[in-house]
């Protein structure tokens, strides 16, 4: 009787050590980089931000922000072709590869679009003043790359000015609005990006076609409140406004819901994107509802395929899900993963395959670093129609 509970017992830690490991991509306590000198940087200083995978050519694309000294590479990749996080979960991070036309200064977050177009928005200045000597500002700038051309070319470039340039700090996360996927290769393809501004509490909008930027206000983009982040016992505050932004299915016009929500609220909204696409619209924003207590997020993400929103949360150490088919509310809110371990989500991103990324990080946007036993930064994989399976956001 007793080998028979200690089997079931082995069995039952056997099933919570594989469920944890469930999706797993890799982890790290600190990024090495290839092809630099150990000497010439500080590991514990590369601290992605933002992740892109393009499944086309398993590539893992990462923004490091120079928020702290010794950062020699501000955006790397990782070919997830060449390391199994099986055997190497910590593997090193390589410079990017692709031909920019200017060095870039410091990227905080990549996106792909639909036309397999890495875009990436180099803020223009670094948050280490000591470091400014070295990388003196600059305006900031939207720049997309080919993938679908193997050495990555740059085939566009926009310097934001004026109000949409205004204090690049507080841009948070932003997305690629494709009008026509069908049209990639049309030179009247129209492209929209829209960008998050937490500290200005503002969006901007870039016409890719019009080679023009404009930047909104409106009370939703405004925090509700402090956000606090826990660790090992301490608080820590940050407030943040709009933060995270995603964009849902496209009607037969091409237009899309945009939704967004604040860093430091629990609330999510909507708008439509026919608005934003026209300078001087009057914004019509709409209220969705409330994710419930302690569930703010400053990232969000949507799966075409399962109709589902995915939220990486700041303090709560997981990952939740609603879908758009029912009403928001905290009992309509399900939770597809959870880790003591996950510290601050900070990206989450659904790739053409329909797989859902999300990383961990470990550093709110606060002045003081962060420090860990275990390894803080985590990225995780998991197919969205198995994250949602029995969730309450399967449908």
């Amino acid at each position: 009787m007793m080998k028979l509970i200690l089997c079931v017992l082995s069995f039952l830690s056997l099933q919570v050590a594989l469920s944890d490991d469930v999706g797993r991509a890799y982890e790290w306590s600190e990024i090495k980089l290839v092809g630099v000198r150990p000497n010439a940087y500080d590991s514990g200083n590369i601290v992605p931000t933002g992740v892109a995978y393009d499944a086309a050519s398993k590539m893992l694309f990462f923004g490091i922000p120079r928020i702290y000294s010794r950062v020699p590479i501000t955006f790397a990749q990782l070919s997830t072709r060449s390391y199994n996080s099986a055997e190497i979960p910590n593997p090193p991070l390589d410079k990017f590869s692709g031909k920019s036309k200017q060095p870039l200064t410091s990227v905080y977050q990549p996106v792909i679009d639909d036309c397999r177009r890495l875009w990436v928005l180099d803020v223009g200045i670094v948050e280490n003043e000591a470091e400014r000597k070295t990388y003196p500002i600059k305006k900031p700038s939207l720049i997309a790359f080919d993938l679908t051309k193997s050495n990555y070319p740059e085939i566009h470039r926009y310097e934001l000015t004026g109000e949409a340039g205004k204090n690049p700090l507080g841009y948070g996360g932003f997305a690629v609005d494709v009008v026509n996927p069908k049209r990639c290769s049309d030179k009247n393809e129209k492209t929209y990006i829209y960008i998050a501004n937490f500290d200005e509490n503002s969006l901007i909008v870039y016409d890719k076609k019009k080679g023009e930027a404009w930047s909104l206000k409106d009370d939703s983009f405004k925090p509700e409140g402090v956000t606090t982040f826990t660790l090992n016992g301490k608080e820590h505050k940050f407030k943040a406004g709009i933060f995270g932004i995603a964009l849902g299915d496209r009607n037969k016009e091409g237009n899309r819901p945009a939704y967004y929500l604040a860093g430091s609220s629990t609330k999510l909204y909507r708008l439509d994107t026919k608005l934003l696409k026209k300078k001087g619209s009057k914004l019509e924003p709409k209220l969705i509802g409330d994710r419930g207590f302690k569930t703010e997020a400053i990232a969000l993400a949507y799966d075409p395929e399962t109709k589902v929103l995915f939220f990486a949360e700041a303090d709560s150490r997981q990952v939740s899900c609603w879908n758009i088919k029912h009403e928001l509310k905290p009992e309509n809110v399900g939770v597809i993963y959870a880790n003591p371990n996950f510290n601050f989500g900070t990206d989450i991103m659904v790739d053409s395959k329909g797989f859902l990324w999300f990383m961990s990080n470990g550093q709110p946007p606060i002045d003081e670093k962060m420090e860990y036993d275990v390894p803080q930064i985590r990225l995780m994989k998991v197919k969205t129609k198995r994250a949602i399976k029995g969730e309450k956001c399967q449908g």
